[in-house]
């Protein structure tokens, strides 16, 4: 998976693709911010087309506890996006046990708050992996 594989068109095609969605989250996660432990949110429409601007919040500690976890995917929540596509990097690849914690979490208050996640990602310097989600109903 890399970035050098999108089309050229692939901002206007519905991220509902792995791979697609993995070479995107390839090409906005830089090596920078994969160092930074940057959380990136990409917010799409109901189709699942990226909208033009990904939001990149750096710094993430991602071995905090539930509460401060919900917390912050909760204020994530708040935005009431049709669509997104979540990515957690880190400089080193991030145990199961963190991602599954994570990946947990924000499928259920996502799907609480009605937003579509469209996928899931672990990211680390030249890798991005998908997580397994349960199927949308």
């Amino acid at each position: 998976m890399s970035f050098e594989d999108l089309p050229e068109n692939w901002t206007e095609m519905p991220l509902t693709s792995q791979p697609l969605a993995a070479d995107a989250v390839d090409l906005l996660i830089s090596e920078k911010d994969r160092a930074r432990s940057t959380m990136l949110l990409l917010p799409c429409d109901a189709r699942g087309v990226a909208y033009p601007t990904p939001v990149l919040i750096g710094e993430i500690d991602w071995h905090v506890g539930p509460s401060e976890r919900r917390e912050m995917l909760e204020a994530l929540a708040s935005l009431q996006l049709e669509s997104a596509l979540v990515a957690a990097s880190s400089r080193h690849r991030l145990s199961d046990a963190v991602v599954a914690a994570w990946a947990t979490d924000l499928q259920e208050i996502f799907d609480d708050a009605g937003t579509w996640l469209l996928g899931f990602f672990s990211v680390w310097p030249l890798t991005v992996e998908p997580v397994a989600l349960r199927l949308r109903a």
